[in-house]
């Protein structure tokens, strides 16, 4: 059977459902005004450029600060309180104590040979420096302790504060401090050697 929708008594075609894959029926007799002017989004509108219509904007003054010239100076460094109190430290019965505990440990450190005399100047180059006040109580301080070390045969101890004031107070120390690493290298590779005797 022909499902076309003609039907043959009338001669016409009758109006048929659509399915479900027809496509869309669209109506192209829809009235249209072709001389419509179109409403343009993207024109741009120009600035009115007369003064008269438009009042001028005043700003409100704005209050920036100067840029200054130069960088803020930086806030002075917190000192420890061993540094603070130079006054407690009596630096003249220190240096007695350390320099002759050093000169001790150097008389008896033979083996040395003749980098016992380089040793020597370099602690005359430290009392100097430690009485003409180049020093601070820090390195006062840490000096006792290293010579302590060195008197009680703790020489590893010796050299942890002679690396500590190499770190922080290289300018003050470093001219005179290569005499005291050597003196404290020789006491560690002679207490080894006492160590390795006892075995």
């Amino acid at each position: 059977m022909n499902n076309s929708g003609y039907t043959p008594n009338t001669g016409v075609t009758a109006p048929i459902d659509p399915g479900w894959n027809d496509p869309p029926k669209f109506s192209f007799n829809a009235q249209t005004t072709p001389n419509k002017p179109r409403n343009i989004l993207n024109k741009r509108v120009a600035f009115p450029l007369s003064s008269a219509t438009a009042s001028p904007v005043v700003m409100p003054p704005v209050n920036i600060p100067p840029m200054p010239t130069m960088y803020p100076p930086a806030p002075p460094p917190q000192i420890p309180n061993s540094q603070t109190e130079e006054i407690n430290v009596d630096r003249e019965n220190i240096l007695k104590e350390v320099k002759e505990i050093l000169l001790t440990q150097l008389e008896t450190s033979t083996e040395l040979g003749p980098k016992a005399n380089d040793i020597k100047r370099r602690i005359g180059v430290m009392e100097d420096m430690w009485t003409s006040g180049k020093l601070n109580s820090t390195i006062y301080l840490q000096m006792q302790q290293l010579a302590h070390a060195l008197r009680d045969d703790v020489p590893s101890k010796a050299d942890d504060i002679h690396r500590a004031l190499m770190v922080d107070h290289v300018s003050a120390v470093g001219t005179w401090m290569p005499g005291i690493k050597q003196l404290i290298h020789n006491c560690i590779a002679r207490s080894e050697l006492l160590a390795l005797d006892k075995e």
